[in-house]
């Protein structure tokens, strides 16, 4: 395999930024155990970044119709003994996964007593770490680089509700998909659970067709140390299957449930194709109370937070970095406290998804997706090509937007995962790259 790394942007991150100077990332490349999965059909879902006059306030469209004998029971740990995963568990280089400890859970929490202080592992739930001890992985996306930005995101979607009230039933989707578009069609990154997708599929649709960002968080909402590395893959593989049966996309971005994250664990998702995403900011709305966490804490306290968040940046006390604040879309207590506090966000930070705040327009491998960044408000489909047009090979549930293709598998794997993560992370390197002109240098692995 071979790759093109920019010699300017080694010089520049070994002068200023030393800790990067060594620091190769191990390419990735895209999920071969997916290629034949099928894709949707009809017009159920867009092939490419929507136009924003597309974008409607409407109801959801009749049930799409998934076999849901060909998955594992909703919202319960999938079995590690499937022929899927299986095959995936045969295909992932496990002389790179630690062996870090399986951790135990202690009162629904994983248990943090004993771990070292030096914590050899990165693991987020006992230090809060986000830059892994192992030089071959990127750092967790957490923030937005530039002070002012929120990336705005909620997890654990699309939201059905299972009742016959329906004054409750009126808090799943679309409401607030809808309420997203009524306030400038404002888009977010949605992590979506992998059973809840199958369940809802008209659902993820709809996220999909308004121009959200779709990212991973896993099958059954588990704390992700706790399970054995065969259990990671299963939870993984699911999840990103049904995404890519309902959708036809295949995300590059995931996050753990409660941040439970160690290098074992990034280890295997990043090897499945996907980067790790935490937050800077816990609004802490899982735990309102009526949310699926049974929770205690009222509303006035959440709104706290929020008030807090804004009267700072406001006050010009905010100036260090953006934002990517802990949000939820699993309940009419955390969906009515994004409706209260998403126009007065608006009001004191430029909102957009992650992916636009870290200047990347490539969440998915397939390639008839570029969705705008702060830079580009229109991207190539192609990296490589930058005269590459927005317009995908063909319709819905093509090989266009079927199969997942080697868009960084190849020369651009390992310049985005390296360079290009590292100047998002550090801002004011992206002067400097474009202003050296040593050429590149062409390596062989």
């Amino acid at each position: 395999m071979r790759f093109l790394v920019t010699w300017s942007v080694i010089v520049a991150l070994a002068a200023l930024d030393p800790v990067f100077a060594d620091k190769t990332i191990l390419p990735q490349t895209s999920p071969a155990w997916l290629a034949n999965v099928p894709t949707p059909t009809g017009n159920a879902v867009i092939t490419q970044y929507p136009k924003d006059d597309n974008i409607k306030v409407q109801p959801l469209p009749g049930p799409y119709k998934i076999d849901l004998n060909k998955y594992p029971p909703q919202l319960k740990m999938p079995p590690t003994d499937s022929p899927e995963v299986q095959d995936v568990i045969k295909q992932l280089d496990w002389s790179k996964v630690p062996k870090a400890q399986q951790r135990v859970i202690k009162t629904w929490a994983v248990d943090t007593t004993g771990y070292p202080k030096e914590d050899p592992d990165c693991w987020w739930s006992a230090s809060t770490c986000k830059q892994p001890k192992l030089s071959y992985l990127p750092d967790d996306i957490y923030t937005c680089p530039q002070a002012g930005h929120w990336g705005l995101n909620y997890d654990d979607g699309p939201l059905k509700v299972y009742s016959f009230d329906q004054q409750q039933k009126q808090w799943e989707e679309p409401r607030f998909y809808n309420f997203l578009v009524e306030h400038n069609k404002q888009k977010a990154t949605m992590f979506f659970i992998g059973s809840n997708v199958v369940a809802f599929p008209e659902a993820a649709q709809r996220a999909l067709n308004d121009g959200h960002t779709i990212c991973a968080h896993t099958w059954s909402h588990q704390q992700m140390t706790s399970l054995s590395n065969e259990q990671i893959v299963a939870e993984l593989y699911w999840t990103h299957r049904a995404i890519k049966e309902v959708l036809g996309v295949t995300p590059k971005c995931w996050r753990p449930p409660y941040g439970d994250v160690d290098d074992r664990v990034r280890a295997i998702a990043w090897q499945m194709g996907m980067r790790t995403v935490v937050w800077d900011q816990d609004s802490n709305d899982w735990n309102l109370y009526g949310t699926p966490a049974r929770g205690s804490v009222p509303p006035e306290e959440i709104d706290g937070h929020f008030t807090d968040w804004i009267n700072k940046r406001l006050n010009n006390q905010d100036n260090e970095h953006g934002h990517i604040t802990l949000q939820h879309e699993n309940s009419n207590s955390t969906i009515s406290m994004s409706e209260r506090w998403l126009p007065k966000l608006q009001q004191a930070f430029e909102v957009m998804p992650i992916h636009k705040c870290i200047n990347d327009p490539y969440p998915y491998w397939e390639q008839s997706w570029a969705y705008p960044t702060l830079k580009n408000s229109n991207p190539p489909l192609n990296a490589n090509d930058p005269t590459t047009p927005q317009t995908p090979a063909s319709g819905s549930g093509s090989s266009a937007s079927g199969s997942p293709d080697d868009r960084n598998s190849d020369s651009g794997s390992t310049t985005e995962s390296l360079a290009g993560s590292i100047i998002r992370d550090h801002p004011f390197l992206d002067s400097i790259a474009y202003a050296c002109t040593l050429g590149t240098v062409l390596f062989s692995l």
